[in-house]
């Protein structure tokens, strides 16, 4: 490998044992360590910049098909980035320090549909043995990838390739018996890209034991705290600590200023005892998904031994400075992805977390307190319900993913479980189911359905209670409604009756338009506070905490817990036209959001309790005049 000197030392693993785990998982996946090689199996790397990544992606490209004769893709952004990566890191980094290599390895070459080579093609490079053959393509994603078949396909910075391109990836592996998927790149947006990932898989992070205790310490999620300044050059327990302005502060207050030619070292923010960054503990945190062969590791640059404190330490005083340069530092530096455009970060959710005593999701609901539910459809169908004590207190009682087959039955069974008041769904793409969750929760499923002239303008009291006011458009004592997305930004809402033709007969069903927008902000601003800007006055007081609660999340923990997290958080990004992203994974926010919708219209005169009725007839011509109310 290269050395900042320009010359060339053998390839090792010196202040880098992170990559000597790395290799590890891989000759695990491969069958290197014994038995056969794990088929399917997933391997993201998520890291920050500047660690090694790219020429240990390339040397395992080259190890893959040079040894086990593997087909190797590695995928990049855009194809600008592939001449570069040949020229000036495969090329004189890799292949010309191999002993041997260039003369098994033809550049440019690659083969056709029906077998014949290709030359001259950027990026591509044949491997033989003079038996064997293996084929790599390094290209950018620009394009849908076509026409090379793959054993193993690897993402370079994922997150800047488009989405709907890498799905496409997994298609080139099919006549492998080895189909190894792995990507590799920095963290940016939580929830999605790289970030997405690494949540997917076992998500492995490096702990630092504390001397003489059990303790372990993660340098990235303790920082700046971790870092410590030696103040005679020798690290002491009294050293002073790293502060969020820059400088230094010991116990006593005592501050220094940061100097660029100071003694920096890592240490337990507790008791200042020094960590070795060469001796990291590898600890999986959702160690179950291993069994699913989905294995994930994080890499900071401050975790690496090799990469020295001064430079992090000199780049957190710009950062401390500018918001921009502080996204930039936890990307690059600490691993951890950040961005101004996602309004809720695991910060504001862990504050949701610890604003009253832990509690989990559940299916009941404390004594006083009313619910409220929202779904959001398509193949994948999402619930959640929240509970509301109050205007300042809510809280998230049920979160659950439910197949579409299975959506009627079960959001039927929950409303009712957890005393819904008021439950909202999405209108589409499940037209259908989302019509009979209305008809079941507002108890229209059996009635007789009679002709009704102008029902737009008519009031019409149905059985059950549910009551649709045509002269002034609005429903009174609805328990459900189907929601759809048909008006701009701060609009409000408009309630409208909907209409569907079924067996010669007109059913009717509560319809409820609003803002897409409108909606997911509602519920976004139920977890800000004065901090970000979102002000609520009691009593004459600025209410200092968000109103909106989240369940803990702990070990062992229900997996949609977490899911829930990513959901809000990734869902929370607004666009560079000021709009929530779509085509995202967001189910759950917007799911959040028609709760919130539900709880708005059953809170604002709705009375959502039974209704007794008297019998009508028809000679009751001044009530009949007014509206008509179905016999039941």
């Amino acid at each position: 490998m290269k050395t900042s000197g320009g010359a060339y030392v053998p390839y090792g693993f010196e202040g880098r044992p992170v990559l000597e785990h790395i290799v590890d998982r891989f000759d695990m996946i491969l069958g290197n360590h014994g038995g056969e090689p794990l088929t399917d199996a997933t391997f993201d790397i998520c890291g920050g910049a500047q660690w090694g990544k790219t020429i240990f992606a390339l040397n395992f490209g080259v190890y893959l098909t040079s040894c086990k004769f593997y087909n190797w893709g590695y995928y990049l952004p855009d194809d600008d980035l592939v001449q570069g990566i040949v020229d000036t890191k495969l090329r004189p980094d890799v292949v010309e320090q191999i002993d041997g290599l260039a003369g098994m390895m033809e550049l440019g070459a690659t083969v056709d549909k029906r077998g014949r080579k290709v030359v001259n093609r950027k990026g591509a490079f044949m491997v033989t043995d003079g038996t064997r053959k293996a084929f790599a393509m390094i290209r950018g994603m620009g394009k849908i990838p076509t026409s090379f078949s793959m054993d193993c396909a690897m993402e370079d910075e994922k997150d800047d390739i488009p989405e709907r391109m890498a799905k496409f990836l997994t298609g080139r592996m099919t006549a492998s018996d080895l189909r190894l998927s792995s990507s590799i790149g920095t963290q940016r947006k939580h929830g999605k890209g790289q970030h997405a990932k690494f949540m997917a898989g076992t998500q492995e992070v490096q702990m630092f034991p504390v001397p003489g205790t059990d303790r372990l310490v993660n340098i990235e999620e303790s920082w700046p705290q971790v870092c410590r300044l030696a103040v005679d050059g020798t690290p002491k327990p009294t050293d002073p600590q790293l502060t969020y302005a820059g400088n230094f502060k010991d116990a006593a207050g005592q501050v220094w200023d940061y100097d660029p030619s100071g003694v920096f070292y890592v240490a337990d923010p507790e008791t200042g005892a020094p960590l070795d960054r060469n001796k990291p503990v590898f600890v999986e945190r959702r160690p179950e998904r291993a069994k699913l062969r989905k294995w994930s590791i994080r890499v900071a640059q401050v975790a690496v031994a090799a990469i020295s404190l001064s430079q992090p330490v000199s780049r957190w005083q710009d950062a401390v400075r500018d918001p921009e340069s502080m996204e930039v530092f936890y990307c690059d530096v600490l691993a951890l992805p950040k961005n101004s455009s996602q309004a809720l970060t695991p910060e504001i959710i862990t504050r949701a977390r610890s604003i009253e005593q832990p509690f989990d999701l559940r299916l009941s609901l404390k004594p006083g307190c009313k619910s409220f539910a929202g779904v959001d459809t398509g193949n994948r169908c999402w619930f959640f319900a929240r509970e509301v004590e109050s205007e300042w207190v809510k809280r998230s009682l049920w979160a659950e993913q439910i197949p579409l087959g299975d959506l009627v039955r079960r959001v039927v069974h929950l409303a009712r479980t957890l005393d819904v008041g008021c439950l909202m769904v999405d209108a589409h793409p499940a037209v259908d189911q989302a019509r009979a969750i209305a008809y079941a929760l507002n108890n229209l499923e059996d009635i007789q359905w009679p002709e009704i002239k102008d029902p737009d303008k008519t009031r019409i009291v149905f059985p059950g209670g549910l009551t649709w006011d045509g002269p002034n458009s609005r429903w009174e004592n609805l328990r459900a409604a189907v929601v759809q997305f048909t008006k701009g930004s701060g609009s409000g809402t408009t309630q409208k009756i909907g209409k569907e033709e079924e067996g010669g007969r007109t059913k009717y069903y509560p319809i409820i338009q609003v803002s897409r927008f409108d909606l997911i902000n509602r519920a976004v601003n139920e977890f800000l506070g004065p901090k970000e800007q979102v002000s609520r006055v009691r009593d004459g007081k600025v209410v200092e905490e968000p109103v909106m609660r989240l369940c803990q999340k702990v070990p062992g923990s229900p997996a949609i817990v977490e899911t829930l997290e990513a959901h809000l958080v990734t869902g929370s990004e607004k666009d560079a036209k000021g709009d929530f992203v779509d085509e995202c994974e967001n189910h759950l926010l917007l799911a959040d959001g028609y709760s919130a919708l539900a709880e708005h219209l059953g809170q604002a005169g709705f009375e959502t309790g039974s209704v007794e009725f008297e019998s009508v007839r028809e000679d009751e011509g001044e009530l009949i005049s007014r509206g008509r109310r179905f016999p039941g």
